[in-house]
């Protein structure tokens, strides 16, 4: 659901400036507004904020953000150095410490450019109220590329709030303002297939495909929606589509692999989700799919290593507890069969005490 994840909306790419102040780690410098510096200090910090630019489009966050806080120790009202520091602690994942540098910036300079990046931070970090205020405020202070990104993030908001009419309701704004606006198509098509209005969602998919051929996510959700709808071939394409515009996607590699199971090519379905394991060790759902098949074709002793793996990789993996338990039973192990029983039972999966009902008096 994310654009890009984060996108970072190229924001974060600001060239040589020659800037204001800034302050280190202390709200107090920022109250420090009558220290006039000298042409000298002013050229250090500009220069050291320039070299944190540098670093940063390299990737190389700790250098950057290093530079960027000589800059701001030196001038002390300088936003865009806790701007970029800010986007680099993003970079870094250090979602906490970024949103504390973006606050700075935006009491020194409170943009919607700045309130945008926040609130994306804030969303990454699920405080989804702060971020919708931020993304309010954009709004309000903005009429063109940051006002169309901040109604797609409040759509992105209300998604992860399963409130999938709101996120409709936004995506369709930011796309009234750009017809172009391929996320948005995405995930306005994903939060369609969250209220099952699979046709409405294929519609989105494919104009999101349309804009970007190689978006894999959109040929991998696409899929999905086909498989719901038992267009089994359909989907097939699609999920194959996705594994060759991208041959690392473990997550389609897994789907396709479901596909080949619902149409009984056994082979088939184990490499993929063999493929889906081995680009990535800890995916639970692809060993659990994968022991699944090997119970399927009686191969007990090996189905029960791969629930076994994917209950060490997910211990609150209920429908795992209930299929282990089954495979216990079939191996005549009834004591480990009930334990797994109960477990998915306490974790919600009522099947389960249907099981501890009937075997385990």
């Amino acid at each position: 659901m994310n654009k890009t994840l984060f996108l970072f909306l190229i924001l974060f790419f600001v060239s040589v400036i020659s800037s204001q102040s800034l302050v280190a780690q202390s709200s107090n410098v920022l109250q420090d507004t009558i220290k006039v510096l000298t042409k000298k200090e002013k050229q250090e910090a500009e220069k050291m904020y320039n070299e944190g630019v540098i670093f940063f489009k390299s990737n190389k966050y700790d250098a950057a953000i290093s530079k960027f806080n000589q800059a701001i120790v030196i001038r002390a009202k300088f936003p865009e150095a806790f701007y970029n520091m800010a986007s680099a602690k993003f970079a870094k994942g250090d979602l906490v410490s970024a949103i504390q540098s973006f606050n700075y910036a935006i009491t020194l300079n409170p943009t919607a450019k700045y309130y945008l990046a926040r609130g994306i931070a804030e969303y990454q970090y699920k405080e989804y109220q702060g971020a919708k205020s931020d993304f309010n405020k954009a709004i309000e202070k903005d009429s063109g590329e940051y006002r169309i990104d901040a109604y797609y993030y409040i759509g992105c908001v209300y998604f992860g709030q399963e409130k999938y009419d709101e996120a409709i309701e936004n995506y369709t704004k930011a796309i009234e303002m750009d017809d172009k606006y391929t996320f948005a198509y995405h995930d306005r098509g994903s939060a369609y297939r969250m209220k099952n209005k699979y046709q409405l969602a294929l519609s989105d998919y494919r104009k999101a495909i349309q804009l970007n051929p190689n978006m894999a996510i959109a040929f991998n959700n696409m899929g999905s929606v086909k498989k719901l709808l038992k267009d089994y071939q359909g989907a097939l394409i699609d999920y194959s589509s996705a594994i060759s515009l991208d041959s690392n996607n473990a997550i389609a590699y897994n789907n396709r692999g479901t596909v080949y199971k619902a149409l009984n090519q056994t082979d088939k379905a184990i490499y993929d989700f063999s493929k889906a394991i081995a680009i990535n060790p800890s995916y639970a759902i692809a060993y659990s799919n994968r022991a699944n098949l090997k119970f399927s074709n009686k191969d007990y002793e090996n189905a029960l290593k791969d629930y076994d793996r994917a209950l060490e990789l997910d211990a609150n993996y209920g429908i795992g507890y209930l299929n282990r338990g089954i495979c216990k039973e079939m191996m005549r192990d009834d004591e480990g069969a009930c334990k797994d029983w109960s477990k998915a039972n306490a974790l919600g999966v009522n099947l389960a005490g249907d099981y501890l009902n009937a075997q385990c008096k």
